[in-house]
């Protein structure tokens, strides 16, 4: 394959991880019953601050890619630099579509059903970065340092890491409720359940077609 089909089909890919972001974002936000820990740091910053969540979501990302950069430059590539610098354009442009919806005024059920949708696409823009992304989401390339470097599991650096983003983000005024509890329920699991749905028959498939 031409090396500027293989480089467009990734940006593609790239492009419909941050439209899926943004969607998750938003709608997390829109529900108002909580949301993800990175969420809810989003949610909180902007009502402190009065920025839009997609510009607070930029800074936070810069500061993120920033750590990544100064500790593990390897881990970052081209993915992670433009979802990086561009997922929050992508939340302030989606936004006003899921705004003028007014997800606020649904009933509790109607919300958790679109909560669940929201972790779904989460689960999604994950397995499209692992699989065809070009360099590792700033966090995990902060979190792979502190494992090599002084033997934090990663896991138990991601949970310190959501309970800063949670605790930061309620602190100034972010949303913690069910949607929380959803989302710390679902992502991982639909994010694996995904993977194994989407990709583990392909690869199957793939090496049937070599065996002689």
């Amino acid at each position: 394959m031409p090396i500027y089909l293989k480089f467009g089909g990734r940006f593609m890919i790239l492009v419909v991880a941050m439209v899926l972001t943004a969607l998750a974002v938003n709608l997390f936000i829109e529900c108002n019953i909580g949301s993800d820990t990175l969420t809810v740091l989003l949610d909180g910053l902007h009502k402190s601050t009065g920025m839009s969540v997609g510009l607070t979501s930029f800074f936070v990302n810069m500061v993120l890619l920033a750590a990544g950069l100064l500790l593990n430059r390897k881990s970052i590539g081209f993915s992670s630099m433009i979802y990086s610098f561009f997922v929050g354009p992508f939340i302030n442009w989606i936004h006003p579509f899921i705004a003028h919806m007014e997800l606020s005024d649904l009933s509790l059920f109607i919300k958790i059903v679109i909560v669940i949708l929201a972790n779904f696409c989460y689960s999604i823009t994950y397995v499209l970065l692992m699989k065809f992304g070009n360099g590792m989401y700033a966090i995990d390339a902060v979190l792979r340092y502190t494992e090599s470097k002084f033997g934090l599991r990663y896991d138990i650096g991601r949970i310190g890491v959501d309970a800063i983003f949670l605790s930061t983000g309620f602190f100034f005024g972010g949303i913690v409720g069910i949607g929380t509890v959803i989302a710390f329920a679902l992502t991982g699991p639909g994010t694996l359940l995904l993977e194994k749905i989407l990709f583990i028959p392909l690869q199957k498939k793939s090496r049937n077609k070599i065996t002689p």
